[in-house]
């Protein structure tokens, strides 16, 4: 059963300050690998304008704007203030003019419905968020509704190993171990860390997400699996809507 944002909210802000923490040890540090994937397969310029939803405590954010250039700015959004004052004070503590102060903005937003005007952003970016919005299609639309034409939308997330024996091992760490570590140093009284793998286990399928993705408006979609598909990486890219719908016309 999928849980309402008021309870997502709630969940995320109990475990906020062990955060980051397990977000490096049950990933065994990948995560920060795979933050740097999603980043150069943005394809960024020196001026790009990005925006990073449902950013959290601003780890993505903060990888984008190590390569913005010095007319790039990064925007967080995300629904959860807890989340949001750990981004804060990271940026707060990155040296001036690199990674941090002066290239980033973090604002309390809902990736359902973003306060920004169409065609604003070069990049529209999520990392290990979009499947905690109650509607993925919707939240996609958002992210390509303020992409620029001929800008990206990039989304790392969590998938399912196609190959058998990878599958069985990852589910078993997902659905057995990893709670338990989670309940463990989090000291979260909820479920958070048993919710973290039932969202993986519901969320689309790769190719049922590169149609999604198309069906929101992005063209030349592709997904890159990485670390034997415990994650993949989804780019598309905006077209003009008259260039989308030959697209749709030409696969039919």
């Amino acid at each position: 059963m999928m849980r309402n944002a008021s309870e997502i909210r709630s969940m995320f802000a109990s475990i906020s300050r062990r955060y980051d923490f397990l977000n490096h040890l049950l990933s065994l540090n990948q995560d920060k690998r795979w933050r740097k994937e999603a980043v150069e397969m943005s394809r960024l310029s020196g001026s790009d304008l990005v925006l990073d939803v449902c950013s959290g405590t601003a780890d993505l954010a903060i990888e984008y704007a190590r390569k913005v250039g010095p007319s790039g700015l990064v925007v967080g959004t995300d629904f959860c203030p807890e989340m949001l004052l750990i981004g804060n004070r990271k940026i707060s503590e990155c040296p001036n003019g690199s990674s941090g102060r002066g290239k980033i903005a973090l604002m309390a937003a809902d990736t359902l419905h973003l306060p920004f005007a169409d065609d604003t952003f070069d990049v529209a970016s999520v990392a290990f968020g979009i499947r905690n919005v109650s509607d993925v299609k919707a939240g996609v639309t958002e992210m390509t509704r303020v992409v620029k034409e001929g800008g990206r939308v990039v989304i790392l997330e969590f998938s399912l190993p196609e190959h058998r024996l990878v599958r069985g091992l990852y589910k078993g760490y997902f659905t057995c171990l990893l709670p338990v570590i989670g309940r463990t140093v989090s000291r979260a009284r909820n479920d958070a860390y048993s919710y973290l793998p039932d969202s993986v286990l519901k969320f689309p399928e790769k190719g049922e997400m590169c149609e999604v993705l198309r069906e929101c408006g992005l063209g030349d979609v592709s997904a890159t699996e990485l670390t034997l598909g415990i994650v993949t990486l989804y780019v598309g890219f905006k077209h003009s809507m008259r260039t989308t719908q030959q697209a749709r016309k030409t696969s039919f």
